[in-house]
């Protein structure tokens, strides 16, 4: 029940005279407009964490296929196509087609090389060399 609408049924059991009817409306109706304004500051800040989650999520795909550059990649995708519910996570992206499509902006995948060729127990043998010339250094 609005705020005018309780003076107005207050008025009518005679509880408010008629003097304080006009004050107690005009104090309402201002109370009524300044809680509408903050509804709409209210909604205005939802869109804005909205965008920012979403700009976010953007943001971590792009890192996590190996973007360079996060503002310039940005920049190329065009965010009102993609969009963000925490369930289903981003829809519309396709970091492949960016990929392809400016690929100097992306990390190479470079594949793991298996080992540098020397073997283990040469590698044993060198650092047990090294740990015994430190040793005869400090005369031990």
């Amino acid at each position: 029940m609005k705020l005018t609408q309780m003076v107005e049924k207050f008025a009518k059991q005679g509880m408010v005279n008629p003097a304080a009817k006009v004050e107690l409306m005009q104090a309402a109706e201002e109370m009524e407009s300044q809680m509408q304004e903050m509804q709409e500051t209210l909604d205005g800040k939802d869109g804005e964490l909205a965008e920012n989650r979403k700009t976010a999520a953007v943001e971590r795909a792009i890192l996590e296929a190996g973007g360079k550059n996060v503002k310039a990649i940005l920049a190329l995708i065009d965010m009102d196509e993609v969009s963000y519910d925490e369930k289903k996570g981003l829809t519309g992206l396709d970091m492949e087609e960016v990929k392809a499509e400016v690929p100097y902006l992306f990390h190479e995948k470079a594949e793991k090389k298996k080992g540098t060729g020397a073997a283990k127990s040469s590698q044993k043998k060198k650092e047990d060399e090294i740990r015994e010339a430190f040793r005869r250094g400090l005369g031990r």
